[in-house]
C-alpha cells in the first residue's frame, strides 16, 4: 500500500470579487451637492434663515442648485415664521390689554410653544435629510416658492 500515490487535491476555488453594490437611480435630473460644504449650508439654510439669504448672495452657493433650492425654502419659511410670530405676539398682546385674563394667555402662550417646537423639530429633520444629499420640500413653503426657484 505504500506505492500508492494519494488523491489528487481538489483545485482551489478562485476568488471572485463581491458584486457591486446598487446604484440609486439619478433624482429627477436634479444635481446633487458639490461638496460638503454645500451640504452644510444647505442644511443650516433651512434652520437658519439669515444662512439661506447669505446662500443665495455668495458668489460660490447662488449659482449651484442644490443649495438654492433649500436656501430659497429656507428664507421663505423664516420670513412667514417672523410674520406670523409677529402677529400673533401682536394678538396676544391685545388680548392682554383687553381680557387680563391670566388663565387665557397661559393657554394661547402653551399652544404657541407647542407648535414652535413641532416645526422646529420637523425643519431640524429635514436639515438632517438635506445634510445627507436628499432634496427636500417643505409641504407649504414649497409651493411658495417653486417660482422662485426655477422648478
Amino acid at each position: 500500500m505504500s506505492d500508492m500515490a494519494p488523491p489528487p487535491a481538489p483545485p482551489a476555488p478562485q476568488w471572485a470579487p463581491p458584486p457591486a453594490p446598487p446604484t440609486a437611480p439619478p433624482m429627477s435630473g436634479r444635481p446633487g451637492p458639490v461638496n460638503d460644504t454645500s451640504k452644510i449650508v444647505a442644511a443650516l439654510s433651512l434652520v437658519i434663515w439669515p444662512v439661506a439669504l447669505f446662500a443665495i448672495l455668495a458668489e460660490p452657493y447662488k449659482g449651484e442648485k442644490f443649495v438654492k433650492h433649500h436656501a430659497i425654502q429656507g428664507l421663505g419659511l423664516g420670513l412667514v415664521l417672523t410674520i406670523v410670530s409677529w402677529v400673533l405676539s401682536s394678538v396676544f398682546s391685545m388680548m392682554f390689554f383687553s381680557l387680563s385674563t391670566i388663565a387665557l394667555i397661559g393657554m394661547f402662550s402653551s399652544l404657541i410653544g407647542l407648535v414652535d417646537l413641532v416645526i422646529g423639530i420637523f425643519v431640524i429633520i429635514q436639515a438632517i435629510k438635506v445634510y445627507n444629499g436628499e432634496y427636500v420640500e417643505l409641504p407649504v413653503v414649497y409651493g411658495f416658492v417653486k417660482s422662485y426657484i426655477g422648478e
